[in-house]
């Protein structure tokens, strides 16, 4: 599997897009129709995760229907990425109004992608005669038969140097999950893997800041020890000494370890973890707001309010209401 691995802070020039077609974090979807709408929102919901994993909104993505496509329509630009969902029953036929459009969009796209019976919509526009694609089985005669001249890839995805593809909209998620993990690393694709229930490790989706803070930490042994302490003892609010003693290292080793890393004290990434279990009680159970304080480690509604409402802008009450519609409100 071939993807080129793009660095953020380079902006490519023309000619080097010309050239060498990459993923970029901008997603343009198409949909072959209403049927297949399902196929675009599952591929949105990786990027969707993965902004909540990283911590930032670092994925954009907008999404239309093939249907809605006018001769005015402007797909998407040579900084963006193509994706055209598919579904595995029904061919996508492009009329012959639509396909100088799509002809353009897909010369223009910096990435092309294609998802079960898109694989159709290049094959119109005459620009996948040579490139090896995964095709669900359903395709297979009918794109032989339209003149694909190259052996299909056996797996369910495949990536070549300017077009992704996979056999359906299940693999389809597989494949965004790749293009994430070539831009972000392969931390945050096992991250996503375990975040959408496609990992047998269920222990490791607990916390999406334990995840960001474990990417923060980059492998470093004391950090992550630490990390899979505070995670497990969120109720007992362990001291920065006690979680030095429970790992055989010194305080100060411990300190330091954050702040080269995390640029936040043990405490502060503690009471982060301990935050955001409150917030998922608040909107999840029916506990009251002072059981919640108890079973996230503060020693009152209080202190839980102070910094809740630091971190997430709003009090522990309100976004209680707001789950709840003021059912449940302490």
């Amino acid at each position: 599997m071939y993807l080129k691995k793009v660095n953020p802070s380079e902006h490519p020039s023309a000619d080097a897009l010309g050239a060498l077609r990459s993923v970029t974090r901008d997603f343009v979807f198409v949909s072959q129709n209403d049927m297949t709408r399902f196929a675009a929102d599952g591929c949105i919901d990786v990027l969707r995760s993965a902004n909540a994993l990283i911590g930032n909104s670092v994925f954009s993505w907008t999404h239309v229907d093939a249907k809605e496509l006018s001769d005015t329509t402007k797909l998407c630009t040579s900084k963006q990425t193509l994706v055209l969902a598919g579904g595995i029953h029904d061919p996508w036929h492009v009329s012959e109004d639509d396909l100088p459009q799509f002809r353009c969009t897909l010369r223009t796209a910096a990435r092309v992608c294609i998802i079960g019976s898109a694989i159709f919509v290049p094959l119109s526009a005459s620009i996948l005669k040579t490139q090896k694609t995964s095709v669900h089985p359903e395709f297979r005669a009918a794109v032989k038969e339209r003149g694909y001249l190259c052996d299909f890839h056996e797996e369910n995805t495949c990536h070549q140097p300017s077009i992704s593809s996979a056999v359906s909209p299940a693999a389809g998620i597989e494949m965004m999950i790749d293009l994430v993990g070539a831009l972000e690393g392969n931390f945050i694709a096992g991250a996503l893997r375990a975040q959408l229930g496609l990992s047998s490790d269920h222990s490791s989706t607990r916390s999406r800041e334990h995840w960001h803070y474990k990417r923060l930490a980059e492998g470093n042994p004391v950090v992550s020890e630490a990390l899979d302490i505070m995670l497990d003892h969120l109720e007992d609010t362990l001291t920065v000494g006690q979680i030095a003693s429970i790992m055989a290292v010194s305080p100060r080793r411990l300190e330091r370890s954050f702040g080269e890393k995390l640029r936040q004290s043990p405490l502060q990434v503690y009471r982060s973890l301990r935050l955001e279990q409150a917030e998922k009680l608040l909107i999840q159970t029916e506990l009251s707001i002072s059981e919640i304080s108890v079973a996230c480690g503060f020693s009152n509604v209080t202190l839980l309010t102070k910094w809740y409402r630091q971190k997430f802008g709003i009090q522990p009450s309100i976004a209680r209401k707001k789950s709840f519609d003021g059912k449940y409100a302490a």
